[in-house]
């Protein structure tokens, strides 16, 4: 066997890092360096739930060896972190969660310079079940009764929910109008997250609420709260109420897309890279277990299909909105 001398090797390195130029670490394999998520909310709110879950299923079945780190910029219905993120224009590296109803209805009433569309659409993953409910101590055991005290005093029935302009606040605008409430008759109270939400309604100064599933399930499981109905078409294990569509309300149920971003300016190439990564994080274990710690329900919606749902959605949080009086 011939051996190389060292001499002839060094040379050999030297020649070949001068023909090739210097090592870019962009260019090497997708992920090549490492990566950071934005939440454009609170620490423990839906989006940070959402970035950290990505974060531990990348890291735990190994998709990727690379670090991940979560950011999180709260504040104007995520449209702050929105207008830092938009600088990163180009990296593949930096990624920002939401949704598309509470992001699009900050993006609306904050009118915000930046749109979702100047964004590289990576992949929808999931859907969150949301729970219309009353406090145990509250006569409505129905929505439909608890709709007939709406119509009766809007003003004296106390909502509780999320975000204005957010998918809870959506839900509760558009049951008004399907029972002809007027929009500056709705008594709604915006909250920063589930830990007030549940202050409000446990303690009855909230007559009614609308949260997801992770966020009130152990207060109904402990008869804390009483569920009078879910959003989507079926029902939900281990809560014991009807669908919006059993109840022939599909009309008033928007369901809220939650995934990923990357920054405007990626090519076709690297945003393939990116939706790759994600669809092979969603092939191990690690997902569908943080799928079902946090009540979610898939949802993959990669590449284009993703932008569609999110130009669809745009267009319904602009029309409610102006229902409601709350764009600009």
């Amino acid at each position: 066997m011939r051996v190389r001398a060292p001499a002839l090797i060094a040379t050999a390195l030297l020649t070949a890092s001068c023909t090739i130029g210097p090592i870019d670490a962009d260019r090497g394999p997708y992920p090549a360096k490492n990566i950071s998520i934005l939440a454009p909310g609170s620490t423990g709110g839906g989006w940070d739930t959402r970035a950290r879950a990505i974060d531990t299923a990348l890291g735990d079945c190994d998709v990727t060896d690379r670090a991940v780190t979560v950011e999180n910029v709260p504040g104007a219905g995520g449209t702050i972190g929105l207008a830092q993120f938009v600088a990163n224009a180009g990296d593949p590296h930096e990624l920002m969660v939401m949704d598309t109803l509470t992001m699009l209805g900050g993006i609306v009433r904050n009118d915000s310079p930046v749109n979702l569309t100047e964004l590289t659409p990576i992949a929808g993953l999931t859907t969150s079940k949301g729970v219309i409910v009353v406090p145990a101590a509250s006569p409505h055991r129905t929505l439909a009764e608890l709709i007939a005290g709406f119509r009766a005093d809007p003003r004296g029935t106390s909502w509780v929910g999320g975000s204005l302009g957010g998918p809870d606040h959506l839900l509760v605008g558009l049951l008004a109008d399907e029972n002809g409430i007027a929009a500056d008759q709705l008594n709604y109270v915006a909250t920063g997250g589930g830990g007030e939400m549940l202050t409000l309604l446990v303690s009855g100064s909230a007559k009614a609420g609308v949260g997801t599933a992770n966020e009130l399930r152990a207060q109904i499981e402990a008869g804390e709260l009483r569920a009078l109905a879910v959003t989507g078409g079926d029902r939900l294990a281990g809560i014991d109420a009807p669908s919006l569509k059993e109840l022939g309300l599909s009309q008033v149920d928007l369901a809220s897309v939650g995934g990923v971003l990357a920054p405007p300016g990626l090519d076709r190439s690297k945003q393939r890279e990116v939706i790759d990564l994600i669809a092979r994080m969603r092939s191990t274990p690690c997902w569908p277990e943080q799928v079902a710690r946090n009540d979610w329900t898939d949802a993959w919606l990669p590449g284009d299909e993703f932008a569609a749902k999110i130009a669809q959605h745009e267009q319904q949080v602009t029309r409610v909105l102006e229902e409601l009086g709350m764009t600009p």
